[in-house]
């Protein structure tokens, strides 16, 4: 079988702990330097590169997916981005993403006036 490896997709699991949300996403054969994550309070954003393994040859079959990726993982609550880390381990990337804590606010109310509603 051959493919076109001009892009492929990134498969990702998402989990919700106590604490927030953990991913792990199989990026296999990707290196740490041709990858970027991005985290915003809602989204997580993986982008990079899988490059071909024989560089310089000619290819008589392709099966392996190469090439450019991106992703985007919604997350179903807002994530604290300066709690997030992340770990690659034979090929899956695992990120966690700590829940953000609403901050509560009073906020007085002031009558000028009119006094009966």
């Amino acid at each position: 079988m051959y493919r076109n490896t001009e892009s492929w997709v990134l498969h990702a699991d998402v989990y919700e702990t106590p604490e927030g949300f953990e991913l792990f996403i199989e990026v296999p054969g990707v290196r740490l330097e041709d990858m970027e994550l991005e985290v915003t309070p809602l989204s997580l954003f993986i982008r990079g590169m899988k490059k071909t393994p024989c560089q310089g040859a000619t290819a008589l079959g392709i099966e392996i997916q190469t090439g450019r990726f991106e992703r985007e993982i919604s997350l179903p609550a807002r994530v604290d981005t300066s709690a997030v880390s992340a770990e690659l381990k034979s090929g899956v990337l695992h990120v966690r993403l700590a829940r953000k804590t609403p901050v509560r606010v009073s906020i007085p109310v002031q009558s000028k006036g009119n006094t009966d509603l």
